[in-house]
């Protein structure tokens, strides 16, 4: 009997990054649900069917950004792991991003190895060193 597939929610504004994580982390062990918004993310959360095991979040968005993302749900007790990508992130957001308990930080730009690998580290075992 196989799995479930991972369940997969990646928050992105840049199309071009959305449609390269859908590609490099879909398929049969996983299934990638996108959002342009941390608003449109928090909208999809609420009406899946099945919770997502895995957030990955960019930093700096429209509306709703990372931070106060991750922050909301944290305050909703969301159980699955967070990553977050961004090219920016101040020693500030870092130390927010690490008080929130964030699973992992990547930097922008990533290759398609490292943004799987970040994704089986996090997703297989215990909370991953952050590296910003």
């Amino acid at each position: 009997m196989m799995n479930a597939p991972l369940q997969i929610l990646t928050v992105e504004d840049e199309n071009a990054i959305a449609q390269m994580l859908a590609l490099v982390l879909g398929g049969p062990a996983a299934k990638v649900t996108r959002a342009a918004d941390g608003w449109e993310a928090l909208i999809k959360i609420g009406a899946a069917a099945h919770a997502f095991d895995l957030v990955i979040t960019d930093h700096r968005m429209p509306r709703v950004g990372g931070l106060d993302l991750v922050r909301r749900l944290r305050e909703r007790k969301f159980e699955g792991k967070i990553l977050v990508l961004s090219a920016h992130l101040s020693d500030e957001d870092i130390r927010a991003y690490e008080e929130l308990e964030v699973d992992m930080m990547m930097s922008k730009p990533f290759d398609f190895e490292e943004i799987q690998s970040a994704v089986a580290c996090i997703t297989r075992s215990a909370p991953a060193p952050v590296a910003a």
